[in-house]
């Protein structure tokens, strides 16, 4: 499968960070293979998604919010799509837009295709090997959502549906013009809805359009029109090879659409 934005060792990657807990709750025990000493599953996975969905759930209950329908936009294999259903029962319709295909297609496994499937994990610097995981217990509890998937790059009119609850987590540094994704996001979100925004300021020329575009605070990509619910920091995980980790600090903003 080609695929302009990663190749399949930069999925395992993903897989490894956003699931490798839920692949050990499911019964599989066994030491991930490697090509030299084991590492520590703490060195492999990932915490930001479950505390970014914990940090929505404290501002939806702090607003007295009880959002419908949610967007997210660049949610990866959606482990954070995942959280947040299970912490928002009023959620009935979910939206979600990733321009990966390769991401897309396993998204899809993870959340809305009930199966056993073989997900890719890094063995060795040059390696990959496979887990073999059973997505059912994981789409049937997403099974009272609706779902829209696009394989697509978002822009305000990838959907004509307003959201009351729109996402977008360590996207906005990964995209060519971060300042118009944000508009497009802040246009899809209608009055007294919100807004999570993440960034790891990790801006790169070879990804910005613009570089005078590269912001050191997300906050001022908000103006009168918005009001923050909160702000935090998380860190984020992700394996590059089997002994090579990098931790990213993701400053996640939340605000509601006043005006």
């Amino acid at each position: 499968m080609e695929d302009y934005y990663l190749d399949e060792r930069g999925l395992a990657s993903y897989f490894e960070a956003q699931w490798l807990d839920k692949v050990r709750e499911s019964g599989f025990t066994e030491p991930l293979l490697a090509n030299s000493k084991q590492v520590p599953d703490s060195f492999i996975a990932s915490l930001f998604f479950l505390a970014a969905a914990d940090f929505i759930d404290v501002g939806l209950s702090e607003a007295s919010l009880a959002p419908t329908n949610l967007l997210e936009v660049g949610p990866a294999l959606g482990r954070s799509c995942y959280e947040l259903i299970k912490r928002t029962p009023t959620l009935r319709k979910v939206t979600l837009v990733e321009p990966s295909e390769r991401l897309f297609l396993n998204m899809r496994k993870l959340l809305m295709e009930s199966g056993t499937y073989d997900f890719p994990y890094i063995k060795g610097l040059k390696e990959l090997a496979s887990i073999e995981f059973d997505t059912s217990a994981i789409v049937g509890s997403c099974s009272h959502i609706r779902f829209k998937s696009i394989n697509a790059v978002f822009d305000s009119k990838t959907t004509s549906d307003d959201f009351d609850m729109t996402v977008c987590l360590n996207v906005v540094d990964q995209c060519g013009e971060p300042s118009k994704l944000v508009r497009d996001l802040q246009a899809r979100t209608r009055v007294n809805g919100v807004l999570v925004l993440s960034c790891s300021y990790q801006w790169s020329s070879k990804h910005l359009k613009n570089p005078d575009d590269a912001s050191a605070d997300i906050n001022q990509y908000f103006n009168a029109n918005w009001t923050k619910i909160g702000e935090t920091e998380l860190e984020y995980r992700f394996r590059f090879n089997e002994r090579f980790s990098r931790l990213f600090l993701s400053h996640v903003v939340m605000y509601m659409r006043t005006g």
